[in-house]
């Protein structure tokens, strides 16, 4: 009986003059319906098993975790959960992005030999100890340390053919420079890891390396941490060292292997929300991205189990969870599903959510979509993590309120970071293709991408906190009824004022110029324009309060600086239909693959930072001209040059990516 009354709650509006709300959209039922479902205690779990596989893309592991979500997916009652896979074999492509291959590895082993014995990697007992796709070897070789060992200087005076080469650099570098260039029989790596304030305090630390999945020839490469590295070094430099290697493993043709499951909507016509996470990575991998994984499945399971008790009714839009290998995936399953990726109209995406941040030094990030794709999730967004921020303070100043938490997990207030967008995930290939995504994630990991990236190092209350608003966003998008919606324009509006008003602010604090200053006001009211404008679509029923609150914003535009023969370029780029997606897509570097080393980094847009690049793209339609894309990131991110601007796009013009219409079309 109480969840018939909760049903009905959640299907009437309450009226303007109701109670504060937690979320301004909603009746507080809604919200407490979702709580209610969200455990965070079985996030920390599902970590926990995931992080018993060695997940590398293209791989058993992957594979079996792969498998072990579909299970969970079944048991909370998804019948259409499946793993679909697609060619990862070196061939297959995916618009411009060229598959490479999977990799199987059942052992791994270096030992020193002399002038001491013991075991200094074993891929069975501690699998980051191979670097991935390392091959078949037998070897007892000296060693020979080479510094960073990526370029020629690093090897003069050293013979390393037929020994082992210790090397800090990049290995798929080394590797070229010393197995393939000079014939060393194998690499010992300390490459460190990503670059924070704590980079080197740590000397245990081991990094998950990789040689390239598209080189057939690899031999093969160990990961050691800086401590074991200082005593080889220091033994280097009272004699030789001799060490023994011993790798079974290939490259093999393999699979893509992605999850999906679904919550039907009621409207086929309405459209699909997204939800990703990428299940890689290596063994544990547990906050990148056991993390994001096990709280999408914390998500699945609580809207599902909502809707089956009748707290919640049906969405309208169709709920589309995926498990993915990280950004190759995405990319594979976009291409393959051009109807599927047509119904998408937005999304949230989770890598790295639930790390313990006296542990890791990570705060967790909430970015906002692509400038370039100003949507109303934003606001949804902020909505609900403002609701969380606000509850957990509440609990941890005052001892008031649930503050959502949970009794294996910690109490401490959440502090979010909402920021513009940032780059690392597959977020960046579903905006690149149009899709308007929420991006959870901590940073910085002091962890991410070594041996102690483990499951003791993340919070059940966290990995909660952010299932629970993941939800919330989600059922948002895809249940919001149209009465609730007609709140969304003046919020939106409200949001608009703020973010002029911090645009002037930024111009005066940064002392820019008077026309890019004029820039930032006006790209702050477009921006309102156009999320304004996905209120409608997602909700027609808004439609009339969308056209008076964008015609008051509208006349108040700002004028964009007035045109100069020296000062603009009207050049109109499009997109070539063979280069669909972002350029990197993990391994592979389309501007590397047809430039070679002139797709280094010469380019002027290399100063700036990759936001900008990526941006710049994303806004090539086929009606902006160069200069319209250098005054939209301009307004909406930083003062850029023209010129920058313009050098980037001949770059990309050569590489086949974008060209020029001919004037006059």
């Amino acid at each position: 009986m109480r969840m018939l009354a909760l049903a009905a709650v959640v299907t009437f509006s309450l009226p303007a003059a109701a109670e504060p709300r937690r979320i301004p959209f909603w009746p507080d039922a809604v919200p407490a319906a979702i709580q209610h479902q969200v455990d965070g205690a079985y996030v920390l779990a599902a970590v926990r098993s995931l992080g018993r596989f060695h997940r590398v893309q293209g791989s058993a592991g992957f594979r079996a975790a792969a498998d072990w979500v579909v299970g969970e997916l079944g048991g909370a009652g998804y019948t259409d959960a499946v793993v679909e896979s697609f060619p990862a074999d070196g061939t297959t492509s995916y618009a411009h992005f060229k598959s490479y291959l999977g990799w199987t590895a059942s052992a791994g082993r270096l030992e020193e030999l002399a002038p001491s014995r013991r075991v200094l990697g074993d891929f069975t007992a501690a699998p980051v100890a191979l670097a991935d796709y390392s091959q078949d070897a037998d070897v007892t070789a000296d060693l020979v340390d080479v510094g960073t060992g990526t370029d020629a200087a690093a090897y003069q005076g050293k013979d390393v053919r037929g020994k082992l080469v210790l090397a800090d650099g990049a290995l798929p570098a080394v590797h070229r420079r010393a197995v393939e260039e000079r014939g060393a029989a194998g690499i010992v790596s300390v490459f460190p890891n990503q670059r924070t304030g704590w980079s080197g305090l740590d000397p245990d630390l081991v990094r998950w390396g990789h040689l390239s999945p598209y080189q057939t020839a690899n031999r093969f490469a160990f990961m050691i941490s800086p401590r074991v590295a200082g005593t080889l070094r220091q033994e280097l430099l009272r004699g030789a060292v001799r060490l023994s290697a011993h790798v079974r493993a290939k490259l093999v043709p393999a699979s893509f292997d992605v999850v999906s499951a679904t919550i039907a909507g009621s409207d086929p016509a309405a459209g699909d929300i997204v939800l990703t996470a990428h299940l890689c990575h290596q063994l544990a991998g547990a906050n990148d991205d056991a993390s994001g994984s096990a709280a999408l499945l914390g998500v699945a399971r609580a809207l599902r189990a909502a809707i089956a008790a009748g707290a919640l009714p049906p969405p309208r839009r169709t709920i589309r969870f995926l498990w993915l290998p990280e950004i190759s995936g995405s990319q594979a399953w976009i291409i393959s599903h051009p109807d599927l990726a047509r119904r998408l109209r937005a999304g949230v995406h989770l890598d790295m959510v639930g790390s313990r941040p006296e542990v890791t030094h990570a705060a967790l990030h909430v970015s906002r979509t692509a400038a370039s794709l100003p949507h109303v999730i934003n606001e949804i967004t902020a909505a609900w993590v403002a609701d969380v921020a606000r509850a957990s303070t509440a609990l941890a100043e005052t001892g008031d309120g649930d503050g959502l938490i949970w009794p294996t997990g910690g109490r401490d207030a959440l502090v979010p970071d909402l920021r513009p967008l940032e780059l690392g995930s597959d977020h960046q290939v579903f905006e690149a293709f149009g899709v308007p995504m929420a991006y959870f994630h901590d940073w910085p990991d002091v962890t991410i991408h070594t041996n102690k990236d483990v499951p003791d190092n993340l919070d059940a209350t966290k990995l909660g906190r952010v299932a629970y608003m993941t939800a919330g966003i989600a059922w948002t998008l895809a249940a919001l009824p149209d009465g609730e919606a007609a709140r969304l324009p003046a919020l939106d509006r409200a949001t608009t004022d703020a973010r002029l008003a911090q645009a002037r602010h930024t111009a005066l604090a940064g002392g820019w110029t008077a026309d890019d200053t004029r820039l930032a006001e006006r790209e702050a009211i477009a921006t309102g324009v156009e999320e304004l404008a996905t209120i409608a679509a997602m909700w027609p029923a808004t439609a009339g309060e969308v056209r008076r609150a964008t015609a008051a914003l509208a006349g108040s535009l700002p004028r964009s600086p007035p045109p100069s023969p020296t000062g603009r370029d009207a050049r109109i780029p499009e997109r070539t239909p063979a280069v669909r997606g972002p350029l990197d897509v993990y391994y592979y570097d389309h501007l590397a693959a047809t430039l070679g080393d002139a797709a280094g980094p010469s380019t002027a847009m290399s100063r700036h930072h990759d936001v900008i690049a990526y941006e710049a793209l994303n806004l090539v339609d086929g009606k902006r001209t160069i200069s319209d894309i250098r005054d939209l990131l301009s307004g909406r991110y930083l003062p850029v040059p023209l010129a920058d601007v313009a050098e980037w796009l001949d770059l990309l013009a050569r590489a086949g990516v974008v060209r020029f219409r001919p004037r006059g079309r």
